[in-house]
Parts: structure tokens; sequence; C-alpha cells
């Protein structure tokens, strides 16, 4: 009877050990997993907003260093507006041939107008010329001057009024480097959508098939547009340099600006991240904080975007880890929405 009492208490014992370490096993597994939950929500990065209404991200020191995240600073950059234009070395001949005209033009306009001047004179001091002779005089002057005007007004529809404004001999002297291919002059065109307020204040070209660039003598607005390509024309003279310049060839021109430099920065290409319909870059405003910008993207350069506004020098922008920043920001939204 004593044997089976003590068996039955050693019974009872051992289902309360085994009842009592089932009840801390499962306790301390809840308070692990609360634990973990803790951490997951102590993780997600917090968001705010900047008084103009940017993103702003805050991660810890731990946080950015689990994402890689490294920055980079703005440094200023101050830029002269270039553009690309594209055309051709021109045919010289019909300038010549114009230019021909006009002088023909010329003389024979400078013999209407003394022949006119000498039978006005003539007539006047009642001598031997009728009214009908004067008349007929100052009719072919008229006439001449006339057609003289009219070679001068295709020469600048033409050629530019650079050209047309040249005295006769500059213009003969350019005409003769032109036939010669020591000089040329290039028509060029902007891509449609870019434009200069004034004419260009230097441009250098480079030929198809010669490496070396040639700088522009003179840029003036070409005063036609070409209906092939409909971008803003130049006209650009340009002197040779150890080669030929045959009409026809293909060029491209980097024209500058006449306006005053641009001041800026260039944020990396290794900054952008894009979301929605506009990229953006994170600017480290503070150790913990991160400030999602917009970047107009319209101004690319070698080694990014340059943009005159909304960066400025001494910006530290996020150039490591940048999408991973734009993720944990989502998930952050989504997060806080569930």
């Amino acid at each position: 009877m004593n044997t089976n009492r003590a068996r039955l208490i050693a019974l009872a014992v051992v289902m309360l050990a085994v009842i009592v370490g089932l009840v801390w096993l499962f306790g301390t597994g809840d308070h692990d997993a609360g634990d973990e939950e803790d951490q997951v929500t102590a993780a997600t990065p917090n968001l705010s907003h900047s008084p103009n209404g940017d993103v702003i991200v805050t991660l810890s020191r731990a946080q950015q260093a689990r994402g890689g995240l490294k920055t980079e600073v703005l440094a200023p950059v101050t830029r002269v507006r270039e553009v690309t234009a594209y055309g051709v070395i021109l045919d010289p001949a019909p300038l010549a041939a114009l230019d021909a005209q006009l002088a023909a033009a010329r003389a024979t306009l400078d013999a209407s107008r003394a022949e006119y001047a000498r039978a006005k004179l003539l007539h006047a001091e009642k001598q031997n010329v009728s009214l009908k002779d004067l008349q007929t005089a100052q009719a072919t002057f008229q006439s001449g001057q006339a057609q003289f005007n009219l070679l001068g007004q295709r020469l600048a529809n033409e050629w530019g009024g650079t050209v047309a404004a040249l005295a006769p001999a500059a213009r003969a002297e350019l005409v003769d480097a032109l036939i010669k291919r020591t000089a040329a002059i290039i028509r060029v065109a902007v891509p449609p959508g870019k434009s200069f307020a004034s004419e260009p204040a230097r441009g250098k070209t480079t030929i198809l098939g010669y490496a070396r660039p040639l700088a522009a003598q003179s840029i003036w607005y070409a005063p036609t547009v070409n209906p092939r390509l409909q971008g803003q024309g130049f006209m650009l003279r340009v002197e040779a340099r150890g080669f030929p310049l045959p009409p026809g060839a293909a060029v491209t021109a980097r024209l500058e600006s006449s306006a005053a430099a641009e001041r800026g920065v260039v944020v990396p290409s290794a900054a952008v991240v894009r979301t929605g319909d506009a990229s953006w870059a994170y600017v480290q405003t503070a150790p913990a904080k991160f400030e999602r910008r917009k970047i107009p993207m319209r101004d690319p350069v070698a080694a990014g975007w340059f943009v005159s506004g909304n960066f400025a020098a001494g910006d530290r922008v996020v150039v490591t880890g940048a999408q991973a920043l734009l993720s944990e920001e989502f998930k952050s939204q989504i997060q806080v929405e569930d």
C-alpha cells in the first residue's frame, strides 16, 4: 500500500514538472516572437515631410550601415550653355555667281547714276538735253537701282545679313577663299526644342572624316529654316587648318551661348532614382535624415545631370543605396497603411 502511494506521488511530481516545463517553453517562445516583432517594427524607417512637401526618411546609423548607404558632397559648377548642332559645308558656287551679278549690277548702276546726274545738270542749264532724255536717264538709273537692291536682298535671303553687309572687296575676298577651299561657310541647325536667344558667342566644328575641330571665325543667323531639320539655324565661317573643306561634307558643331554662365551642381547618375513620372535623389540633411528631392532631367552632362535649383553646393547626396532607401520608404508607407 505504501509502495503504491509512493509511486503515485512520484508520478504526480513528474507530471507537474512536465507541465511547468511546457508552460515555461511556450511562454518564452511568445516573448521571443514579440521581441522579434518589436525589432522589425523598430527597423522600419520613420517618414516625415519637409516644409515644401518633400519626403524625409529617418534611418539610424545601424540601418544605414546595413543598407550600405554612401554619400557624396556636391561641388559648385559653373557652366556655359552649349548645344550640339548638325549641318553641312555649303557649295560656294551660287554665292560666287550672285556676287558676280552684284558686281555687274553695281557697275551698271554707277554708270546710270552718273548719266542721270549729267542729264539733270544739263537740262537745268537749258543746254542740249530735252526733258524726254532726262526722263529716260532717270528711268534707267531707277531700274538699275531696283535691280541692284533686288540682288542685295537675294544675297541676304540666301546667305544671311552678315555676308550681305560685307563691303564688295571683303566679299570678293571671301568668295575667293571659298572657291580655293581655304575657307568654308557651314550651315547648321540645332535640334528642335533647343534654341538661342541671341547669336552664339563661339562655336567649334568637326568635319566628318577629320578629328581636329575648327573654331568658327564668325556666326550669324541662317536666313531660312532647313525643311529637313526644322531647328533654329546658324551660318558659320571657318578657315581650313591643313585639310580642304569640301562642299557637302557633314559637320557637327558645338555652339556656345553668349548668355552669362549658369551656376549649379551636377547630381551624379548613381544618385538618381525614378518613381512615378519623375526622377529624384536623396539628400542627407542630418545624420539620420534623408530628404528625397526632385531632379529636373533637362540638362544631361557626362557625369550625371546639371541642375541649378533644388540642389546646392555642399549638399550630401546618396550615391550608393539610393534605390534601397526608396524601397524602404515605400515599405514603410505600406506598413503605415496596414
